[in-house]
């Protein structure tokens, strides 16, 4: 919670926690319980310190990143383009995002999985969704055999490797903080290929700040050799990305 509250603005903050991160009600659309972009940036134009207010956001919701409407569609996309029929969420969490993905994925024909171990997780004001499968991601990932698997905030020190080192992975796709920051291990930014994603880094933030907000792709062991890369556009075709 933001430092120097009283007990009934912690409250109440606590109350407009759960009105901004919410999971979708039954018969909503499918991104409509999500913010759009807009509606982020006036919340963080009108707090003194975004990143202090998106860490007390992110306390009371158990949730680390907060997509935008925007993210979600950007992200389907670029799916699209690369032909991806089988995509799988990795430390899922609460299924804060996942919640978005399902219906999109089964809308586009794309089989969809979304997995969580539960390690470290606090009780919150934000139930988890029923989606979320408590799963390994690796198990799952040589269950599913997907081209891409999304990963936001992996644990500090944690490798995305062995998931990228697998024969049927494309992309990793690993949102989190510039160079690897408080997510994942900062060996992985060393050692494996890897770019960041301009258009998918420029919605969405994560729980210390849109400034610190990074979408890193890295590339799977199914990837031709690195002469012959697939490469993930920058941008997409209308010139949007």
């Amino acid at each position: 919670m933001p430092s120097g509250l009283s007990f009934r603005e912690h409250r109440a903050f606590e109350r407009l926690a759960r009105d901004l991160v919410r999971l979708p009600a039954p018969g909503e659309e499918p991104l409509a319980y999500l913010l759009p972009e807009a509606r982020w940036r006036e919340l963080a134009a009108g707090v003194p310190d975004e990143a202090a207010w998106l860490m007390a956001l992110s306390q009371a919701t158990g949730v680390y990143f907060f997509p935008s409407r925007e993210w979600v569609q950007t992200l389907m996309r670029f799916l699209k383009l690369l032909g991806v029929t089988r995509l799988l969420e990795a430390g899922a969490g609460r299924g804060y995002l996942a919640a978005a993905l399902a219906p999109w994925c089964a809308a586009a024909g794309i089989k969809f999985r979304a997995v969580d171990r539960g390690d470290g997780e606090f009780v919150s004001g934000l139930p988890v969704y029923a989606g979320v499968e408590r799963a390994d991601a690796l198990t799952a990932a040589r269950e599913l055999r997907p081209e891409v698997v999304l990963y936001a905030w992996p644990p500090p020190g944690q490798s995305v490797a062995p998931l990228c080192q697998t024969d049927f992975l494309h992309y990793l796709i690993l949102i989190g903080e510039a160079g690897g920051g408080a997510t994942g291990a900062r060996e992985d930014w060393e050692t494996l290929p890897h770019r960041v994603s301009p258009a998918l880094s420029r919605c969405g933030r994560g729980r210390t700040g849109a400034l610190s907000h990074r979408v890193t792709v890295f590339y799977g062991g199914g990837q031709p050799s690195r002469g012959r890369r697939q490469i993930l556009p920058l941008t997409l075709p209308d010139g949007k990305g």
